[in-house]
């Protein structure tokens, strides 16, 4: 015969470490959750569970604006993962830095254009995935992680092979073909 008995949980509560100064200013930018920006996803994703993780950890962090960022993001990749896409970032809230000669869009190709291959994002199998993120500005392409004008991509020799600028001899220059 087996016989279980539980302790008590001894514990104390998980409750999220606020001010009650700070509480209330916390809880009013979590529910943003609750907004019509959000509101399509609504039905699908409940927001209430992510409103409080939240406010647990915009508590813990003592308001740190990067905390509800990443909630957010969580809950838009989450929605996003049940087939909704909402745009979400502005420049006032919650904005995503870019590097130079970029800029950010709530769309941006998964195979972007690249000194290598700048044709990649138009030839690039097409479908309906996209991810938020930064794209090169015109007439600017990714060299390395980072947008470099078009002028100062490498070139092809005549076996096609790609070299970048700053691999390259004055000899080697002379036998390459231009992008």
């Amino acid at each position: 015969v087996l016989s279980c008995s539980c302790l008590s949980d001894l514990r104390e509560d998980d409750v999220p470490p606020c001010t009650a100064e700070n509480k209330p200013v916390i809880e009013s930018q979590c529910n943003v959750l609750k907004s019509d920006k959000f509101k399509a996803c609504h039905n699908l994703v409940k927001p209430e569970d992510f409103i409080q993780i939240c406010i647990y950890d915009m508590c813990q962090y003592d308001g740190m604006k990067s905390t509800l960022c990443d909630i957010v993001q969580v809950y838009v990749d989450t929605c996003r993962n049940h087939g909704i896409t909402i745009k979400w970032r502005n420049s006032t809230f919650c904005p995503l830095p870019c590097p130079p000669h970029s800029h950010y869009t709530d769309c941006v190709s998964t195979c972007p254009s690249t000194c290598n291959d700048i044709f990649a994002s138009s030839l690039c199998e097409k479908t309906e995935e996209c991810t938020e993120g930064c794209d090169c500005d015109d007439n600017y392409v990714l060299s390395n992680g980072k947008c470099v004008p078009l002028s100062n991509c490498g070139c092809r020799d005549d076996d096609n092979n790609y070299y970048s600028v700053s691999s390259l001899s004055v000899e080697q220059i002379s036998g390459c073909k231009t992008c």
